[in-house]
């Protein structure tokens, strides 16, 4: 049953503890403020018959072919899939409706096969690739010369990805502007995949000028990291936006208390002069 707290207290709560965040969890209470009356238990056991489900077709080891089956039963016999038609809508990046319509975005998807994956004993984790999110596997070899790991792409029905497909990819989504650097294929943890879930929202909701759902998710975005500086700037915009230039004002104040010596220092001075002036003539 949930408490009388509020769906972003809740959200505090789950991400802040101490111990390692579930982020099962996390990403399902991280939706709250869209959808109020989320039964968290009834999506994580949804999870965890999945993986019941999924332990049935599998081989009794942990190989890179056991890994391979399970994302082929998810993405090909369970049927979840990479929403092409409609990338940007909203819904793709919230995880109750990933399970629901069993339809997604790369980070989305690759948070199923983490969560399945990680249910059933495999070692799993998230890569966060610029533009592209997958999984990486570790795996124990069965056969000589056999990878004690593979790269899955849960988005494009979980094929395995080389370093070089990865290469290509990056090459691909930045038109070559960015040079790989197998510091992107190091693994992420789950502040960053649930702040790269809500960074997707942000600007899905921004493009449609959507500022009350824009600052739910900032909000968010803070709670993971309190002293984000471009945040904060964000906070204070869409705060300026909604016409409540006093709580603006504060948020930049705080701002240049932080960061007295950032570039931006003056110009932020000036915007709280003129928000300051606003709020005197409408008082």
């Amino acid at each position: 049953m949930k408490t009388a707290m509020s769906d972003l207290e809740r959200f505090a709560n789950e991400v802040l503890l101490p111990d390692q965040i579930n982020l099962t969890r996390a990403a399902l209470i991280m939706g709250e403020f869209e959808y109020p009356a989320l039964d968290i238990a009834a999506y994580v056991g949804q999870l965890d018959r999945l993986a019941e489900t999924a332990r049935r077709y599998l081989r009794n080891d942990r190989s890179q072919h056991a890994a391979q089956d399970l994302a082929d039963f998810l993405f090909k016999h369970v049927g979840f899939v990479g929403n092409y038609q409609n990338y940007h809508d909203p819904k793709n990046s919230f995880f109750n409706e990933v399970i629901d319509r069993r339809v997604g975005i790369p980070i989305t998807l690759s948070l199923v096969y983490l969560e399945v994956a990680s249910r059933l004993g495999f070692e799993v984790e998230g890569i966060g690739l610029p533009g592209h999110f997958i999984v990486r596997v570790t795996c124990d070899p069965i056969q000589l010369g056999e990878s004690d790991h593979i790269y899955l792409d849960p988005f494009n029905g979980g094929t395995q990805m080389s370093i070089d497909d990865c290469r290509q990819r990056v090459k691909t989504l930045t038109e070559g502007k960015l040079n790989f650097q197998v510091g992107f294929l190091n693994p992420v943890g789950p502040r960053h995949i649930l702040t790269r879930m809500l960074n997707n929202l942000k600007n899905v909701y921004a493009s449609q000028n959507d500022l009350e759902r824009t600052l739910a998710v900032i909000e968010r975005l803070l709670i993971i990291n309190p002293l984000d500086p471009a945040e904060m700037r964000n906070q204070a915009i869409v705060y300026t936006s909604l016409g409540q230039r006093r709580r603006a004002v504060s948020i930049y104040e705080r701002y240049l208390d932080i960061y007295s010596n950032a570039p931006d220092a003056k110009k932020i001075k000036e915007t709280i002069v003129s928000l300051a002036h606003e709020v005197a003539r409408w008082n």
